[in-house]
Protein backbone atom coordinates (compact mmCIF):
# COMPACT_ATOMS: atom_id res chain seq x y z
CA UNK A 1 0.00 0.00 0.00
CA UNK A 2 1.39 3.38 -0.98
CA UNK A 3 1.45 6.37 1.34
CA UNK A 4 -1.39 8.02 -0.58
CA UNK A 5 -3.45 4.84 -0.36
CA UNK A 6 -2.85 4.66 3.41
CA UNK A 7 -4.02 8.25 3.80
CA UNK A 8 -7.11 7.57 1.70
CA UNK A 9 -7.81 4.36 3.67
CA UNK A 10 -7.67 6.30 6.95
CA UNK A 11 -9.93 9.02 5.55
CA UNK A 12 -12.53 6.52 4.34
CA UNK A 13 -12.63 5.10 7.87
CA UNK A 14 -12.62 8.54 9.49
CA UNK A 15 -15.55 9.74 7.37
CA UNK A 16 -17.51 6.63 8.36
CA UNK A 17 -17.82 5.24 4.86
CA UNK A 18 -16.49 1.83 5.91
CA UNK A 19 -14.75 0.15 8.82
CA UNK A 20 -11.23 -1.28 8.59
CA UNK A 21 -12.70 -4.79 8.70
CA UNK A 22 -15.03 -4.00 5.79
CA UNK A 23 -12.20 -2.50 3.73
CA UNK A 24 -9.92 -5.46 4.39
CA UNK A 25 -12.70 -7.88 3.46
CA UNK A 26 -13.34 -5.98 0.22
CA UNK A 27 -9.61 -6.10 -0.57
CA UNK A 28 -9.48 -9.84 0.04
CA UNK A 29 -12.52 -10.48 -2.16
CA UNK A 30 -11.84 -8.13 -5.07
CA UNK A 31 -8.99 -7.74 -7.49
CA UNK A 32 -7.24 -4.41 -7.89
CA UNK A 33 -5.11 -1.84 -6.17
CA UNK A 34 -6.04 -0.34 -2.82
CA UNK A 35 -6.98 2.85 -4.62
CA UNK A 36 -9.44 0.96 -6.84
CA UNK A 37 -10.88 -0.93 -3.86
CA UNK A 38 -11.34 2.26 -1.84
CA UNK A 39 -13.11 3.95 -4.75
CA UNK A 40 -15.37 0.94 -5.27
CA UNK A 41 -16.34 0.85 -1.61
CA UNK A 42 -16.97 4.60 -1.71
CA UNK A 43 -19.22 4.16 -4.75
CA UNK A 44 -21.21 1.35 -3.13
CA UNK A 45 -21.69 3.29 0.10
CA UNK A 46 -22.13 6.87 -1.19
CA UNK A 47 -22.93 6.75 -4.91
CA UNK A 48 -19.84 8.80 -5.79
CA UNK A 49 -17.46 7.16 -8.27
CA UNK A 50 -14.35 8.23 -6.35
CA UNK A 51 -13.51 9.23 -2.81
CA UNK A 52 -12.33 12.56 -4.18
CA UNK A 53 -15.80 13.23 -5.65
CA UNK A 54 -17.32 12.43 -2.27
CA UNK A 55 -14.99 14.88 -0.50
CA UNK A 56 -15.75 17.60 -3.05
CA UNK A 57 -19.49 17.09 -2.63
CA UNK A 58 -19.14 17.27 1.15
CA UNK A 59 -17.16 20.49 0.87
CA UNK A 60 -19.78 21.97 -1.48
CA UNK A 61 -22.55 21.05 0.97
CA UNK A 62 -20.70 22.76 3.83
CA UNK A 63 -20.44 25.99 1.82
CA UNK A 64 -24.23 26.24 1.49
Amino acid sequence: MTTNEMIKYDQVVEYGIATPDELNLARNMADGTWNEILNRVCYIRTGYKTFEQYIQAEMDDEEL
